[in-house]
């Protein structure tokens, strides 16, 4: 008896998604369809060079659905007017849409006809044409190759990247270019549920503390993708993967119990419903925590019942090309029309109106007695010097501090942004500026505020309880950027940026940024109040 696999209802969509890319037409042999060696690194290299600025046109409406929408809160509506507007500065080809430029991934479905020049090996062809694509775009370099179990450093080229080819049937070569930055990736989880929970009530309470502990670090809106079931643990996120991208869209909507996966539509509805419910919205609160969502559940061994959560972010960035005996094909990505004329200057002013400009200086404390005046959930306007820092600077720190029993002069008296920006280029003062995650840091907070560091920190995304307790302890203020706005920020809010220490880290190395007028939002304000606690009701 037969079976349907998951890869051979990959759904790419019709022609009409696609044009036509000017490479070497593959050979045709006989039956056999043989690919250049050069064609298949260009194709790889355009494909990675394309979605560090251009998003899939799903991605703009989203954004657009959330201004239109007339429940949409203020602070829903300008998060995503600033992600458009991004998207706008970054469509430019100057600053990528984040700094996060993400792991080069590639998925792909070779057909058993299809060859390659010279037998050479396909994902060393594709990774070297994602390397030159980080390379030529000063894309950042974001992958660390390990020493030890403990010791690593960054591999400089962006390498290895995550390339997954399968064989499938057939004389064609499908591939699924994907950059895929760490915020998301870190919202993936997998559990061994019990198939006890194979009743509605018992799913929807797993899904709704699952979906509730996304949180807003990965950006937001998500697109959330549920898989149940499962042959083994590594094709269920195999599949979540895929479903966050859109690609196991055509699955059918019901089986016959023969192992046939399924794609549920009123689970979806389910799974944005608890979303909204959950009152995290688009990172500063709200209902727009998701903007799509992918049901699938696939067949399993009746002892084991995987279940994986898998989000794209709100820069999802992805592109599909397939080639065959006719020649090379790339998916449609086009820069977004702007449909809202000015839109993000309306709502800044609308912002602006209410929100308090906070200048800091390098002399005296007005600033950040200003900064702890302010409560949770109150939106400003920051100007002035702050310093970047983040994971490999932390630790760094954190060593001086347990030997020299102090830390540095120059890492006191300012605000810490955690951040790791892309490099610039020729004419710009920076390259795309947006935050990391702030939980990463927060075991780093007390001993750092303690030694009078850190006492007001920037980055996305909520924090833990330890760390609400060190801010509230030690008067500390934390404030949250947009997550995804960095091409807005690098062309707006960011005037110059320099290495100060550790240069040899690379994009974590210690730097001094010049702010204007950065709209961030008080989330853990002097007294240990929490917006995120607050929003979601935790």
């Amino acid at each position: 008896m037969a079976h349907i696999s998951l890869d051979s209802l990959i759904y790419f969509g019709s022609e009409n998604d696609f044009e036509p890319i000017d490479l070497a037409r593959p050979l045709k042999e006989g039956n056999r369809t043989i690919l250049h060696a050069e064609a298949l690194r260009e194709c790889a290299r355009i494909a990675f060079s394309k979605i560090a600025y251009i998003m899939p046109h799903a991605q703009y409406a989203a954004f657009t659905e959330i201004i239109d929408d007339p429940t949409s809160s203020l602070r829903e509506r300008f998060v995503a007017a600033s992600l458009l507007e991004n998207a706008l500065i970054a469509s430019r080809g100057s600053f990528p849409i984040c700094q996060d430029t993400g792991t080069a991934l590639v998925y792909g479905w070779r057909g058993d006809h299809i060859d390659i020049e010279d037998g050479l090996d396909l994902e060393e062809l594709l990774a070297t044409g994602a390397s030159e694509a980080y390379a030529r775009e000063k894309l950042r370099n974001s992958q660390l190759g390990p020493f030890s179990m403990t010791e690593e450093r960054n591999t400089q080229d962006n390498l290895p990247a995550g390339i997954q080819i399968r064989s499938v049937p057939g004389d064609k070569l499908k591939l699924v270019f994907v950059a895929k930055g760490g915020g998301s990736t870190s919202r993936t989880s997998l559990t061994m549920e019990s198939p006890a929970i194979l009743r509605e009530d018992r799913l929807e309470e797993v899904l709704r503390a699952r979906i509730q502990a996304l949180g807003p670090s990965g950006c937001p809106p998500y697109a959330i993708a549920v898989v149940l079931g499962g042959a083994n643990p590594s094709q269920t996120l195999y599949a979540a993967e895929l479903a966050a991208l859109g690609l196991l869209d055509a699955l059918p909507e019901s089986a016959s119990g023969d192992g046939t996966p399924v794609r549920d539509r009123l689970w979806e509805h389910k799974i944005l419903e608890i979303a909204r419910e959950s009152g995290l919205g688009a990172q500063w609160g709200g209902s727009h925590m998701a903007v799509s969502a992918r049901a699938i559940r696939l067949s399993r061994h009746a002892a084991n019942l995987p279940l994986a959560v898998a989000v794209s972010c709100a820069a999802n960035r992805h592109v599909e090309v397939y080639v065959d005996h006719q020649g090379w094909h790339i998916q449609k990505l086009v820069p977004p029309v702007r449909k809202l004329e000015n839109t993000v200057g309306a709502l800044l002013h609308q912002v602006s109106s209410t929100a308090p400009s906070v200048e800091i200086s390098e002399t005296g404390t007005a600033w950040l007695e200003e900064l702890r005046s302010c409560a949770a959930g109150t939106i400003l306007l920051l100007s002035g010097p702050v310093l970047v820092a983040r994971d490999a600077a932390h630790a760094r720190l954190l060593k001086i501090l347990e030997t020299e029993k102090k830390l540095p002069d120059w890492f006191i008296g300012l605000p810490v942004f955690y951040a790791g920006p892309t490099e610039a280029k020729e004419d710009h003062a920076t390259g795309s500026f947006g935050p990391t995650t702030a939980s990463r840091m927060d075991s780093y907070l007390e001993p750092f505020m303690g030694a009078g560091a850190s006492l007001v920190t920037i980055a996305k995304g909520s924090r833990s309880l330890e760390a609400q307790k060190a801010i509230s302890k030690h008067r500390g203020v934390y404030l949250a950027a947009i997550g995804g706005a960095a091409a807005l920020n690098a062309d707006r809010h960011v005037r110059s940026l320099s290495t100060i220490q550790f240069e040899e880290l690379g994009m974590e190395a210690v730097r001094v940024a010049v702010l204007e007028r950065m709209p961030l939002i008080v989330a853990i304000d002097s007294k240990g109040n929490d917006m995120y606690r607050t929003e979601s009701g935790l």
